[in-house]
């Protein structure tokens, strides 16, 4: 068996371009076990709207943090990368070959480039900093912490909480120097770059798909618990048209069409995202390009 120490396989890509088939079937040769990349497939909720990995799939491969959240938790970069950081030393520890699979581009290049680091946030702040924005308005919160990179609510509330605990604004500690978790690894990156065209159908498909097999039920069964809307998990592709049809205020066919508008437009984005944001990433138009260039590499 090949030493795996210090080598972490990363496969990116687009949301439906084969990443979790191709990881399954690397890893199933090569003492793989795969690692999620995917910031909502974190949670349990929804697997078959979150594309979480079928049981067939966890079964010809061990899998780790896919579906280990609830609903109503919160997961930022930094808890993330604590425990892939335990997860990957562990498989190490196995002479395993460490897969981190997803389309979550930030977590990546995180893992990859190391973050900066901001001193914990209390409750009490935490709590402040919502009252906050309910005393100004969106409008005047923004004007007085945002910037041209910050500008939607989430990251608007985290640079208030980052300034009120610290007394400095949010980007002196993002000016610092980035901590990188595996200074000494050797991360080998396959990007699945499959043709625009080939990604929007299988959008299109898979979305259909999860219609047939269940997906509006898990949106209604999570409806039921009163869920917050805010929650990280409802940004999940087609959650908020699922929730409109529920509530009778699209058709089927509308609802349909807008998650699939939705999930084409992210497509795009992740392969705009994946084309500026890495330096080191080998991108392979077929699955069977990014497969041998994987094995080549770990030899």
């Amino acid at each position: 068996m090949a030493n795996f120490n210090q080598k972490i396989i990363i496969i990116s890509g687009a949301t439906a371009s084969g990443k979790s088939e191709l990881a399954v079937d690397f890893a199933q040769i090569n003492h793989g076990v795969i690692i999620n990349g995917d910031s909502l497939q974190q949670y349990h909720d929804l697997p078959i709207l979150s594309a979480l990995p079928n049981l067939e799939m966890q079964k010809k491969v061990e899998h780790q943090l896919y579906g280990h959240l609830d609903y109503n938790e919160k997961s930022s970069v930094a808890q993330w990368l604590a425990k892939v950081k335990k997860i990957i030393e562990d498989i190490w520890q196995k002479n395993q070959l460490p897969i981190v699979v997803g389309g979550t581009g930030l977590y990546l290049s995180k893992l990859i480039d190391g973050i900066n680091f901001i001193p914990e946030i209390s409750n009490q702040t935490k709590i402040k900093a919502q009252e906050h924005f309910l005393e100004l308005g969106f409008e005047q919160f923004k004007k007085k912490y945002g910037n041209d990179k910050i500008i939607d609510k989430q990251r608007l509330i985290r640079a208030c909480e980052v300034f009120l605990e610290t007394r400095q604004p949010i980007e002196f500690w993002q000016s610092q120097v980035k901590q990188r978790i595996f200074p000494d690894a050797e991360f080998i990156h396959a990007n699945l770059a499959l043709a625009r065209e080939t990604i929007y159908q299988n959008c299109d498909l898979r979305f259909a798909s999860m219609l047939k097999t269940g997906a509006i039920s898990e949106v209604e069964n999570l409806l039921k618990k009163n869920i917050d809307l805010t929650l990280p998990i409802t940004k999940t592709l087609g959650f908020i048209e699922i929730k409109k049809f529920l509530k009778k205020e699209i058709n089927f066919a509308s609802m349909q069409e807008l998650a699939q508008q939705k999930t084409r437009n992210y497509a795009k984005r992740q392969l705009t995202w994946f084309r500026h944001q890495f330096k080191d990433i080998n991108f392979f138009a077929e699955k069977k390009l990014a497969y041998d260039f994987l094995e080549q590499k770990i030899k």
